[in-house]
C-alpha cells in the first residue's frame, strides 16, 4: 500500500503541465516552466527515503522497487546506484551488484569511500587486475590517503609485483613517517625478492631509529642466517641475550640456529633453556615441547623425555598443563599406572579441579576395585564438577559394593534430578538400572519395574536392564511372554554369556517349554569354567532335566548345586526322592 500511494504521488507532481486545468498557454510560451523539475526532485526525495524506511525493515524486494523508480528519475544518481548494490548483494544477485557499485563510483567520482568500495568488492569477486586499476587511480586522485597505498601494496603484493609493492609502501611511509610495521612488510617483500642488501638495510635503519628494540635485531639476525652469514647471526642472538638474558624470541631463534648447524648438544641446551623460561608464552611451550620430545625419543630414548617433563613441571608457569602432558605421555607408552598416579597427584596441588587428573586417578581406583578410595575420588571431583552424571553413578556402584544400598540410592536419585538432556542417554539408562536393582533389593518391586521401564527410554537396547527386568518378572511368575522376549535380546547379543542362558532357559521353563529350556541348559553347560557356574544355574538345570524326564543328570545337577553353596531344604528333598518338587520363586 505504501509503495501504492508513493507511486500515485509520483504520477501526479510529473504531469506536464499543459495537461493540468485552467493553465494559461500564452504566460507558458514566455516564462520558463521548473515546476516539473521541482516535483520530480520532491518525488525524488519522497521515493529515496521511503525506500530506505523499508531497507532498515528488512523489506528489501520493496526497498528495491521504489530504488529503481529512483533511479529513472535520476538516471546519475550515485548515491541510488549504491543503495541498489547493497540490495543487489543482499538478493545474492552479485553481477548486478557490482555493476551498481561501478555507476556509483562513476557518479560520484570524488567520493572517496565508494571507490574504495569498488576496488574491495573488485578484490572479493577475484579482479585483481580492475582492483589494481581502481586503487592506481585513486592514488592519483587521493594522494594523501595512506590507506590507498597500504591498500595498492597488498594488492601489488597478491600478484607478485613486489618491486611495485615496496614503492606503493613508500607512498605510505611518505604519509604517516617510518614505523616498525612498514619497515617489516618492505622487508619481508625484500626477502621474497632475494635481495639481500635491501632486506639488511631496511632493518638496520629500523634498529638505528629504535636501538632499544631487541627484537629487531633478532630478526636482523635470523636474515643474515637466511644468507648464510651465521656468524653475524649468532652475534646478534647472542648480544640480545647479553641485553636480556630471558628474551624468548633470541632464544627460540638460537634453538633454530644450533639445529641448522646439526649441534644437538647446544640445540637441546638452547631448547631446555627456552622451556625453563617462566616468559615463554604457555601454549607455544605446549607445542614446542611436543615436537621436541618426538624428536628426542628418537635420539635420547622415553626416560630422557619423562625427566625433562619433571624438570619443566617446577616452572612456576601453569604447571598443571605440563603434569597432564607428562601423564599422558606416560600413558601413551604404557608405563605402570603407579608410576603415573604421583604424577596425576601432582597437577591436583596445583590445580584442584583438574578434571583430567581427577578422572584419570578415579579410573585406577575403579579398575583396582577399591570401592573406598572410588568413594573419595567422587567426592572430591564432585565439589568441582557437581554436574558430572557419570561421578553419581560411580560413586553408587561404589555404594552399594559396599552393602552401602541405602545410600548408594540417595546418591544415584541425587545425580538423576539433575541430568540434562546433554547428558548421554545410555549412561542415564545405566543408573536407573542400577537404582531399579536398589528397590528390589528392598523389595520395592513396583519402585524396581518403574526404574527398569525409565531406563529402556533411554536406552531400549540396556542388556543388563533386560536381563534383570526379565528375571524378576520370571521370579514373579508374571509377563513371561515380555520377559521372554526382553531376555532373547541378551543372549542375541552376547551368546556366550552364561547368565543371560540361565535367565532365558528358566523363562521358557517357567512357560513350559521343556525341550527348548533343555538345548540352553546343555549349552550352557559346555560354556564357560566350572568357577564360573553358581548354584542357582545347576539347580535350574536339574529342574529342566527332570521335568525333560531325565532324572540321573537331574540329580547330577541338584547335587552340583548344593555343593556350589546351596543348602536349603529342598534341594535335599529333590536329591532325596529323585523327583522336581516346585520351590517357588528364586533368587539371581
Amino acid at each position: 500500500m505504501r509503495i501504492a500511494v508513493a507511486l500515485l504521488l509520483l504520477l501526479l507532481v510529473v504531469q506536464p503541465s499543459s495537461a493540468r486545468e485552467g493553465a494559461d498557454d500564452d504566460t507558458l510560451c514566455h516564462r520558463p516552466d521548473t515546476s516539473e523539475a521541482v516535483a520530480r526532485e520532491r518525488a525524488f526525495d519522497f521515493l529515496f527515503l521511503e525506500a530506505l524506511s523499508l531497507r532498515d525493515q528488512e523489506r528489501y524486494d520493496e526497498a528495491f522497487d521504489l530504488l529503481e523508480h529512483c533511479l529513472s528519475l535520476q538516471p546519475g544518481s550515485a548515491v541510488v546506484s549504491y543503495e541498489l548494490c547493497a540490495v543487489y548483494a543482499y538478493l545474492g544477485r552479485k553481477e548486478e551488484a557490482l555493476a551498481m557499485m561501478q555507476r556509483a563510483a562513476e557518479g560520484d567520482p570524488g567520493n572517496f569511500y565508494y571507490r574504495s568500495m569498488l576496488a574491495m568488492t573488485y578484490e572479493e569477486e577475484g579482479l585483481n587486475d580492475k582492483a589494481i586499476e581502481t586503487y592506481e587511480a585513486m592514488a592519483r586522485d587521493f594522494s594523501s590517503e595512506s590507506w590507498v597505498f597500504a591498500a595498492l601494496a597488498s594488492a601489488y603484493t597478491d600478484k607478485g609485483d613486489y618491486m611495485r609493492a615496496v614503492e606503493a609502501l613508500d607512498n605510505v611511509e611518505r604519509i604517516e613517517g617510518r614505523s616498525e610495521n612498514l619497515t617489516l612488510r618492505k622487508y619481508r617483500l625484500y626477502m621474497l625478492m632475494h635481495n639481500k642488501e635491501k632486506a639488511l638495510s631496511e632493518l638496520q635503519g629500523l634498529i638505528d631509529e629504535y636501538p632499544d628494540d631487541l627484537s629487531t635485531q633478532v630478526f636482523l639476525g635470523g636474515t643474515y642466517l637466511e644468507f648464510g652469514d651465521t656468524l653475524r647471526a649468532l652475534d646478534l642472538y647472542n648480544g640480545v641475550l647479553g641485553a636480556d638474558s630471558s628474551n624468548v624470541l633470541a632464544q627460540k631463534s638460537l634453538a633454530d640456529y644450533y639445529q641448522r648447524l646439526g649441534n644437538d648438544t647446544l640445540f637441546t641446551e638452547a631448547v631446555e633453556r627456552l622451556l625453563l623460561n617462566e616468559r615463554f608464552a604457555d601454549e607455544e611451550r605446549g607445542e614446542l615441547v611436543v615436537r621436541y620430545m618426538a624428536y628426542k625419543e628418537q635420539t635420547d630414548g622415553i626416560e630422557y623425555n619423562i625427566n625433562l617433563l619433571r624438570r619443566l613441571m617446577q616452572v612456576p608457569v601453569n604447571q598443571s598443563v605440563t603434569g597432564e602432558i607428562l601423564a599422558r605421555y606416560m600413558a601413551m607408552k604404557k608405563l605402570p599406572q603407579d608410576s603415573i598416579n604421583p604424577v596425576l597427584e601432582e597437577i591436583l596441588k596445583y590445580e584442584p579441579e583438574n578434571s583430567y587428573a581427577q578422572m584419570q586417578l578415579l579410573f585406577s581406583a575403579i579398575k583396582n576395585e577399591d570401592y573406598d578410595e572410588v568413594i573419595l575420588r567422587c567426592d572430591t571431583a564432585l565439589l568441582y564438577n557437581p554436574e558430572v552424571l557419570e561421578l553419581y553413578y560411580f560413586k553408587g556402584v561404589s555404594l552399594y559394593n559396599r552393602e552401602r544400598p541405602q545410600e548408594a540410592l540417595e546418591i544415584l536419585e541425587r545425580g538423576l534430578s539433575i541430568r540434562t538432556d546433554n547428558d548421554a542417554a545410555e549412561f542415564v539408562s545405566d543408573l536407573f538400572s542400577l537404582v531399579g536393582d536398589i528397590h528390589h533389593e528392598f523389595g520395592s518391586v513396583q519402585a524396581a519395574y518403574l526404574a527398569y521401564d525409565t531406563a529402556l527410554v533411554y536406552n531400549k537396547d540396556n542388556i543388563g536392564v533386560l536381563n534383570n527386568y526379565a528375571y524378576y518378572l520370571a521370579l514373579d511368575g508374571r509377563e513371561l511372554e515380555r520377559a521372554l522376549e526382553m531376555s532373547h535380546k541378551t543372549i542375541v547379543a552376547e551368546p556366550q554369556n552364561i547368565t543371560y542362558i540361565d535367565t532365558y532357559m528358566w523363562v521358557l521353563f517357567l512357560l513350559e517349554r521343556y525341550e527348548e529350556a533343555k538345548a540352553y541348559a546343555e549349552k550352557l553347560l559346555a560354556l564357560g569354567n566350572e568357577a564360573d557356574k553358581d548354584a542357582v544355574l545347576y539347580a535350574h538345570c536339574g529342574d529342566i532335566f527332570a521335568k525333560c524326564g531325565d532324572i540321573q543328570r537331574a540329580v547330577e545337577m541338584w547335587t552340583k548345586a548344593r555343593e556350589k553353596g546351596d543348602t536349603s531344604k529342598i534341594i535335599e528333598k529333590k536329591i532325596k526322592r529323585r523327583k522336581y518338587i516346585p520351590d517357588g520363586k528364586k533368587k539371581k
